[in-house]
Order: C-alpha cells, then sequence, then structure tokens
C-alpha cells in the first residue's frame, strides 16, 4: 500500500533532523468586522475578511505567556504558519519571545502553508464546524462523513508542510534546531496532529489522547516522530494529556 502524504511529511522530516513537530493554536483574536461577507453568500470575501482578523489585547498577553513557559525552550528550525493573521501574528509574537537581541539563535526558516487555513478545504468540514462549534476532534469524527472528511483535510496539510520542508533554505536553517513549529486553527490543527501522529506510529492511547485533546488558545501539541507520543504544551498548570 503506498504511503499517503502524512507518511510523506514524517519521513522527509527524520531524513532532514527534524524529531518532533508542534502545532499551536492562535491566540485570542478579534471578530469579523462590522459589514464582514457572509460565508454562505461570498465565501472568497468571507475568507479573505476572516483572514485579517488580528489579536486582542489578551491575546497578545496569551502569546508572551506561553513562549515563555515552553515555546522559548523548544529546539526550533522553522516556524510555519496559517496565511490567516492572527496565526502568523501569534507565530511572530511568541517567536519574538524566542528569539532576542541579547540571546540570537541562528535563523529560522519562515513559510506560509496556505491549506492549514481550513477555509474552502473542506466543505464537510466548515460545515461540521459551523453546527458544532469548538471541541476535540472525537465530537467531529463521530459525526457522518467526520472522520473521513477530516483525516483528508490533514493529510493535504501534511502534504503541503512536506513540499515546504523541501524547500530552499529549510536544511540549513536553525542551526541543529530538531523541532518544527505549525500555528492554526483549533480542532483542525487536532486533525493534522493527529495524521502526523499516526504515522509516526503512535499507540491508540496516543490517538486517543489527540481524539479528545481540546486544545486552548497558545496552546501546543507536540509530536514525537520517533513514537507518535503527544505532550499537550500550556503555558498555566493544567493536565498534560487532556
Amino acid at each position: 500500500m503506498p504511503a499517503g502524504q502524512a507518511e510523506d511529511l514524517v519521513a522527509a522530516a527524520k531524513a532532514a533532523g527534524i524529531m518532533s513537530f508542534v502545532f499551536v493554536r492562535h491566540a485570542n483574536s478579534s471578530g469579523l468586522h462590522e459589514g464582514a461577507a457572509k460565508r454562505a453568500e461570498k465565501p472568497h470575501d468571507w475568507k479573505f475578511d476572516d483572514q485579517m482578523r488580528t489579536l486582542t489585547k489578551k491575546g497578545m498577553e496569551q502569546c508572551e505567556a506561553s513562549s515563555a513557559a515552553y515555546f522559548k525552550a523548544l529546539p526550533l528550525r522553522a516556524i510555519l504558519s496559517s496565511p490567516a493573521r492572527r496565526a502568523s501574528e501569534t507565530a511572530m509574537r511568541m517567536m519574538a519571545n524566542y528569539e532576542t537581541e541579547e540571546t540570537k539563535v541562528e535563523s529560522l526558516y519562515l513559510r506560509m502553508v496556505t491549506s492549514s487555513h481550513p477555509a474552502g478545504m473542506s466543505q464537510i468540514c466548515e460545515d461540521l464546524f459551523d453546527s458544532m462549534g469548538y471541541g476535540p476532534l472525537r465530537n467531529f469524527f463521530t459525526a457522518e462523513g467526520g472522520e473521513e472528511a477530516f483525516q483528508a483535510y490533514g493529510d493535504t496539510v501534511c502534504g503541503e508542510m512536506s513540499a515546504t520542508l523541501a524547500g530552499p533554505g529549510f536544511t540549513e536553517a536553525g542551526g541543529a534546531g530538531t523541532c518544527v513549529a505549525l500555528f492554526g486553527h483549533a480542532v483542525f490543527l487536532n486533525a493534522i496532529a493527529f495524521k502526523v501522529a499516526q504515522a509516526a506510529g503512535a499507540s491508540e492511547d496516543m490517538k486517543n489522547v489527540l481524539l479528545d485533546m481540546d486544545l486552548g488558545e497558545t496552546q501546543g501539541i507536540l509530536i514525537d516522530l520517533s513514537n507518535g507520543n503527544v505532550e499537550k504544551k500550556v503555558a498555566a498548570p493544567d493536565k498534560a494529556l487532556t
């Protein structure tokens, strides 16, 4: 049976010396601006308006806290982000605490992963998210058509990530860094992480962790590529595997 895109990503990452991925949900952000397009009426205009949402003061504070608590300790080589402004701004703010004038690190590889912003990627995923709202991935897997749609979405993003990591400059970036971060969106990050963990050989217990994890703002999912083990990264004390 041919390997899927998630398997290809894990293999390519290991070949490049990457030992882990961390998937970080964006910080608290403002809602759509007044007069923004309706998704059902003008989906392309809605996607643009959604991508322009900015972080709130609370979101900026979350970035500072999460960067100090766990992000700045990661051995990063690359930072990838959804093109949505709230995700890329979270990435930049959390990276600012990682790389300062006093403690310069090797230049990090920075790229957008377009498909990680889920708008326009899967109508089933979008419809389920619109009707069910936030919650763990298991809720969406149990909905009609949900597991197949979210698995396909995750695999598509893995394919783009794999191509991104094969781009010019990646191997040289970040010095000896062995971790790649992707900043994105709520349960959609869980779906990507689930595909990566599966491809890395995660146990059923670890898969269940991802299915039941409700990822909060600026929290992260760290995946060990050697065995598919999962660790939830948070700014405040929390149960590590919930």
